[in-house]
């Protein structure tokens, strides 16, 4: 029906696929975005918005090609200049956009953001999901460490878990680029020999994208899957090591995951580790996502700059959480800025646990997760104009006890690490 048609009862309804917020559902959305920045905050995440609209091939380059978003689903326009712009599909390829355009690389590493809004996709709608749909992400640009990745996920974990659902995270490991292409091509040629056995609407990704493969939802191409390559025969024993080294993370967190060896995700940019946040029901079923997200340390690269980036970052689903959630009411309040300053691997994950542990309504915790010396540590809480520092190495787990220094007059006393919560509050 062309436009001049259109009846104007055809005009008076929103978009297929896209919908209005007002009254209850608007408040929804507004106290959830409340909440969810009020969490991110805490861990030291900063707000950041991009626009709306990038140059077509951000996603041509980062997304991929043989992905469905960029096959299927882009919104694209030429305008009058003769510019190809898309609606953003996804957050991440524009935030690393940003990031390399502002300079961002001189700024105190890693750079910790979040962000939220609309996104578009031209996709069946169906529930839960929206041709313009709403996300919440994060991302820690700037560090290889892989204390980072359990930041991300623990930041996202206490986020969804507000929901009142059961949530286990499901992860797995891709290991580096270079392995996750010798990995495709296993995979590529595990697909030709048994083409008969898949679905139809999989063979076309054999050549185009085999790992979405791996998580197909038809019958036949599950029933194969379950004789398929396993990802983590072909990684080496650094990319094990780090993968484990996310897992003792998690561990220590007391996070609920499982590992699952037919996770990959579905952009082209992500190594090492994905995971998602996934519903499990009373049954012990696990149902659909939430959101999820994962490493992409070659993404920089991929859509132009000259050098990479090391990245850990998430996307939440904002629409399928406000369909499941509790509509309870959050409250913003300003707080106080405390670097978290750790001084060695296990240290890091004791800091995050303290994060976690001191839920409290004035302060926000900056974990930088650093593993620069102290004096350069405590140079970059000054430059974020933080009040306090917490200094927690080895010696002082031992004792457990934690410094607590004063960066306005720069005194610095011992004291308990049970007794950070009482200290920082008064």
């Amino acid at each position: 029906m062309s436009e001049s048609r259109k009846s104007n009862k055809d005009i008076l309804q929103a978009p297929r696929g896209m919908r209005d917020f007002y009254g209850e559902n608007f408040n929804l959305k507004k106290n959830f975005y409340t909440q969810a920045e009020a969490i991110a905050e805490r861990y030291g995440f900063m707000g950041m918005e991009t626009p709306i609209m990038e140059h077509t091939e951000i996603f041509h380059k980062g997304v991929g090609a043989g992905t469905d978003i960029v096959d299927k689903e882009m919104y694209t326009l030429e305008t009058a200049g003769g510019d190809h712009l898309t609606l953003r599909p996804e957050g991440t390829a524009a935030i690393v956009r940003s990031y390399i355009e502002n300079g961002m690389g001189s700024l105190p590493q890693p750079v910790s953001v979040y962000y939220s809004g609309p996104f578009f996709r031209h996709e069946k709608p169906q529930k839960g999901r929206y041709r313009q749909f709403y996300q919440f992400g994060l991302e820690i640009m700037g560090s290889k460490n892989s204390f980072h990745d359990v930041l991300t996920i623990q930041t996202g974990y206490e986020i969804v878990k507000t929901s009142g659902k059961n949530i286990i995270v499901g992860i797995n490991t891709l290991g580096s680029n270079k392995e996750r292409q010798k990995y495709i091509e296993i995979l590529r040629a595990f697909y030709t020999e048994n083409i008969d056995q898949i679905a139809k609407s999989d063979q076309r990704r054999i050549q185009s994208n085999p790992l979405r493969i791996l998580d197909s939802k038809e019958i036949s191409t599950k029933k194969l899957n379950k004789k398929a390559p396993i990802l983590m025969d072909s990684l080496s024993e650094e990319s094990k090591e780090y993968f484990q080294t996310v897992l003792t993370g998690l561990d220590a967190l007391d996070i609920h995951y499982e590992v699952m060896p037919s996770l990959v995700r579905g952009l082209d940019y992500y190594e090492h580790t994905v995971f998602e946040y996934i519903i499990r029901d009373t049954e012990g079923n696990n149902s659909h996502a939430l959101g999820g997200g994962g490493r992409y340390d070659g993404l920089a690269e991929m859509i132009g700059h000259n050098s990479s980036i090391p990245a850990v970052g998430l996307a939440l689903g904002v629409d399928r959480i406000l369909e499941v959630s509790n509509k309870d009411v959050f409250e913003k309040i300003n707080k106080r800025l405390v670097s978290c300053i750790s001084l060695s691997e296990k240290a890091h994950a004791k800091m995050i646990t303290i994060a976690s542990n001191n839920n409290l309504p004035t302060i926000n915790f900056h974990l930088g997760l650093s593993d620069s010396k102290l004096g350069k540590q405590l140079s970059k809480a000054e430059q974020l104009n933080a009040h306090f520092a917490l200094i927690l190495g080895d010696d002082e787990l031992e004792k457990n006890v934690i410094l607590l220094k004063n960066l306005e007059n720069q005194e610095q006393r011992e004291i308990s690490i049970d007794d950070i919560g009482k200290e920082l509050e008064l």
